[in-house]
């Protein structure tokens, strides 16, 4: 399932829905996976920064009302996460 998560990252940041969604799996055995994959230095999350409806970003952001709920947390690959 590493594999696949990679390969869905190498698209772009993602969420832990979009990632269930697409590969078909739990929400819960994609957040152990990407739990892993942070602690292996593979990937590393973006931590959201409190939605305060004043930031000219949130206007334009697909999850301004969801901001900080654990399953919009975002995920990327790092720099020496896509070899």
């Amino acid at each position: 399932m590493f594999r696949e998560i990679k390969e869905e990252l190498r698209k772009g940041p993602t969420t832990i829905d979009e990632l269930a969604r697409k590969l078909g799996v739990s929400k819960g055995r994609i957040e152990d996976a990407l739990r892993l994959m942070v602690e292996m230095g593979t990937i590393e999350e973006i931590v959201p920064h409190e939605c305060t409806g004043k930031r000219i970003t949130c206007s334009f952001c697909s999850v301004k009302n969801k901001c900080g709920i654990a399953e919009y947390r975002t995920y990327r690959l790092k720099e020496n996460g896509k070899n």
